[in-house]
């Protein structure tokens, strides 16, 4: 069946959507078979029936109670089905994709409130949608095609016309934006991660130089040039930014107040003067850089950029503080030995000693495990090793990687994470800081196929009461 008699056959049947996977399949929807990586959606047919499927489309007959539709080219008609059937709304958004190892989010959020402070926005990423108001949380950091073509059709009908989105190196290689071109393109960083899925840094880097090849003709690349990797970003307009190399846009004499993090910033336009941001820590300079040469090819004016910089509003579970009495406590998302190192660095010349709080996903990267072992033992003054979404793993085994390569004694394990969490706060004096890393804003804890409600800020609130009503 052709792609437009497939078009044709939906109008009659009056299908209200199209989904290729149940967990996100409404009634009235057409269910698309299609092959995953570890299952075929043949295997979902009986339960998108149940879940009110209108048709299925398929690259072979079923007996069915609904109308099947087949099609021995799923594969290569699917984003243009998707296109056609919601009439194109990507042509009708202009899309912004921030990608690297690390910095996405915080950078993709700042550029979200510049471009807010004139026009009316949208962030997709891994701490959820938002827009106008509206909060939704995802599970993924960079949306699935089906999902995401859905989602522009709701915000081009809501006059939304600006997208920044947290655009993932396997969201790229998965094929999640196939057919989606991007009107600017940020790359961050590049750093040990995801090499359980890529192999190599340099698959790695060829997953998230795809996104500049998704730039639209006139598009421009905005490129960290301090990275070692920022040279291999290529598009025909390129604007850099950095603090050490020379770049277009160069972050120079920064300092930090109780309130600020300030900078000077030489333009191609000439120097701007103490520009401030209410974030700390030079890689936040890094995440304000990309914002503000993002916020500039969209118009914002200067003074607009420079205020709204002061009151960025904050970002979940991207080092928020938790005043506590006598000492300061973190919550930070860092699970790479790179953020892990910047974060550290910031805390130790601001604290007396530092707790740290570490674990490691199970069902990830393996080989970044004792890399970040090294990395904490060397900069936090005492480390607490404790289990973090062990899936699949055994999480002493986890904890074993991390300290593979550790030869100091700085540190102790407690699996259980609540109990480590509350042996840090205890252990915590004048002064000192206690860094609780790794899950950030999570809502939940994985272990052996079950996930479970969970918070670090809760267990926290916790820890900090006790440690009070010990202390009368």
């Amino acid at each position: 069946m052709s792609l437009q008699k497939i078009l044709n056959e939906l109008k009659k049947l009056n299908i209200t959507g199209i989904s290729d996977d149940t967990r996100y399949l409404q009634a009235g929807e057409l269910f698309v078979v299609r092959k995953g990586q570890q299952h075929s959606g043949e295997d979902f047919i009986p339960e998108a029936i149940k879940l009110g499927a209108r048709a299925v489309l398929a690259e072979a007959h079923h007996d069915l109670d609904v109308p099947v539709l087949v099609s021995k080219k799923i594969e290569k008609i699917f984003p243009e089905l998707l296109f056609r059937f919601y009439d194109y709304p990507h042509y009708e958004l202009r899309l912004i994709g921030v990608t690297g190892t690390d910095g996405k989010t915080t950078t993709a959020s700042i550029i979200e409130y510049l471009l807010n402070q004139n026009y009316n926005s949208c962030y997709i990423g891994t701490n959820g949608i938002r827009h106008s108001g509206y909060f939704e949380k995802s599970k993924y950091t960079t949306l699935p095609l089906c999902l995401l073509v859905k989602r522009f059709r709701l915000l081009a009908d809501k006059n939304i016309r600006h997208v920044v989105m947290e655009v993932s190196s396997q969201g790229l290689i998965n094929k999640r934006l196939e057919g989606i071109e991007f009107e600017v393109a940020v790359f961050t960083n590049l750093s040990h991660e995801h090499l359980d899925a890529h192999g190599s840094m340099e698959n790695y880097l060829e997953a998230k130089k795809l996104l500049f090849s998704k730039l639209e003709r006139g598009g421009l690349g905005i490129v960290n040039i301090d990275s070692p990797y920022g040279k291999d970003f290529r598009a025909k307009k390129i604007l850099t930014y950095g603090i050490k190399e020379r770049a277009d846009f160069q972050a120079l004499n920064i300092r930090e107040t109780h309130k600020y993090t300030s900078f000077d910033m030489k333009t191609p336009e000439g120097i701007w003067e103490d520009v401030r941001i209410n974030l700390f820590g030079t890689y936040n300079v890094y995440n304000a850089l990309a914002a503000i040469i993002a916020a500039l090819h969209y118009k914002i004016p200067k003074t607009t950029i420079c205020n709204a910089l002061k009151t960025i509003p904050k970002i979940e579970g991207r080092m928020e503080r938790i005043p506590a009495e006598g000492f300061t406590v973190y919550v930070d998302f860092a699970h790479t030995p790179n953020a892990l190192r910047e974060v550290l660095n910031w805390l130790k010349h601001r604290h007396e000693r530092i707790f740290l709080v570490l674990g490691s996903a199970g069902g990830k990267d393996r080989s970044k495990r004792p890399l970040m072992g090294l990395v904490a033992t060397a900069l936090a003054d005492h480390v607490i090793f404790t289990s973090e979404d062990p899936r699949f793993e055994n999480p002493e085994e986890i904890i074993s990687d991390l300290l593979w390569d550790v030869k100091s004694s700085n540190y102790e394990i407690i699996l259980d994470r609540k109990a480590a969490i509350h042996a840090a706060v205890m252990s915590a004096k004048f002064g000192d800081a206690v860094l609780i890393a790794g899950k950030g804003n999570d809502d939940y804890f994985e272990e052996k196929g079950m996930v479970h409600p969970y918070s670090d800020f809760e267990v926290l609130e916790e820890a900090l009461e006790r440690r009070k009503e010990s202390e009368i």
